[in-house]
């Protein structure tokens, strides 16, 4: 009988310790698990796929998911398990009571890590405002100098709008020294905000303004402002004007028989679009960009995929936002957590010179006190065969500056 209670202990004992060796098997499984297949991390973009800014936004949307797909194709955030990283996407229809609404929503309806957008200066600093109440960093190529004021929540990896200022006013000397330049502006965000800094700059740089006009964005007669602008004596001309705009002036100034050095600015002159609707009319135009194709090795990978899926080459706000989605993801894994707080801080901490992340001008960033990147600068362009080729400054040309 003795020896029947212990064989019966004896079987007890090894079916607690089987037992035992099952819980703990499955107290570690859901580690296991989660390890395996971490939770995604949500980032918001914000991007006017209708409307009058369609054509860039759709091309924002394009690049956005590009630099999603780079990412978790590398192995997505290793700090948190290699979690992919999760794009959602809202349209703000090119409209500041939309991008209110639909900032409001995607924060109040999603658990977001950051968010990137709008491209438009005008969208930005509204969709910029929602962040800031929210405490959820955005990062966005946007030139307003607005945008760094009293923000703690905004970052603005790439040149302000003052900065494009001064490279234009810079540019005007390598087609004549005693530059007379006429100034006409979109009377916008963008628009108001670079044209002042124009305006301010101009003296130091021993550029005369000469014209210093105001239109509607979206006007449909440019005829009435260039007729001004022949009329004011400038050898120059600066157009800060979004795509539409744009390809209206130009087309204008040719019509009308001016001849006149054109620097198109930002906005509407870098993207590929342009290009299209004028033709050899680009041919020579300068601008300055705060991203271009070939500013680095980085960045020309990145333009060879962008071109297998959309026949053109990848303009500044398109490429500035894979740069930007790789800073995040930089924050991400040094913050070792998803809680947009912690990345919020990770991300002002960014200090990167090599990488996706550090595909800027120069090739450095580093966040300031105010959310601008302490290295960002822009760089001078120029239509050559169909391509938008660096110029300047010398440091930062890829190619020779043509004369026209």
């Amino acid at each position: 009988m003795k020896r029947s209670k212990s064989l019966v202990f004896s079987k007890r004992r090894k079916l607690l310790k089987g037992a035992g060796s099952a819980l703990v098997a499955a107290a570690a499984a859901p580690y296991v698990i989660r390890g395996y297949a971490a939770d995604p991390v949500n980032i918001g973009g914000l991007y006017p796929s209708t409307g009058s800014m369609a054509q860039i936004g759709q091309a924002c949307v394009v690049a956005a998911k590009l630099a999603v797909e780079m990412v978790n194709n590398a192995g997505g955030i290793k700090s948190l398990g290699g979690a992919k990283l999760n794009l959602i996407l809202s349209d703000v229809q090119s409209d500041t009571t939309v991008t209110r609404t639909e900032t409001e929503r995607l924060i109040s309806g999603n658990k977001l890590s950051a968010i990137h957008g709008c491209y438009a200066s005008a969208l930005t600093l509204i969709a910029s405002e929602v962040c800031e109440r929210a405490k959820v960093a955005i990062i966005t190529g946007s030139s307003s100098d607005q945008l760094n004021k009293g923000r703690h929540y905004t970052f603005t990896p790439f040149a302000r709008a003052s900065q494009f200022a001064k490279a234009q006013l810079q540019m005007a000397k390598l087609v004549g020294d005693k530059p007379k330049v006429a100034v006409i502006f979109e009377n916008t965000a963008f628009g108001t905000s670079t044209s002042n800094g124009l305006k301010e700059l101009a003296p130091g740089e021993g550029v005369e303004i000469v014209m210093f006009e105001p239109y509607s964005a979206g006007f449909t007669d440019a005829g009435p402002l260039i007729n001004k602008v022949k009329a004011s004596g400038a050898n120059a001309l600066f157009s800060v004007s979004y795509l539409n705009d744009l390809i209206l002036i130009v087309r204008t100034v040719k019509q009308v028989g001016l001849n006149i050095a054109i620097n198109g600015g930002s906005g509407g002159f870098v993207v590929p679009d342009f290009y299209k609707n004028v033709g050899k009319l680009a041919e020579g135009l300068l601008g300055v960009a705060h991203w271009n194709h070939d500013v680095n090795d980085a960045a020309q990978k990145v333009n060879a995929e962008y071109k297998k899926r959309t026949g053109e080459f990848i303009f500044e706000y398109a490429g500035g936002l894979v740069a930007q989605t790789y800073m995040l993801a930089d924050a991400l894994e040094r913050a070792g957590s998803a809680d947009p707080q912690k990345v919020r801080d990770a991300l002002a901490q960014i200090d990167v010179s090599q990488g996706y992340a550090a595909m800027a001008p120069g090739g450095k960033v580093k966040f300031g006190p105010d959310g601008k990147n302490v290295y960002g600068h822009p760089v001078g362009v120029q239509w050559q065969n169909g391509d938008l080729v660096s110029v300047f400054p010398k440091e930062d040309a890829r190619g020779k500056l043509l004369k026209t």
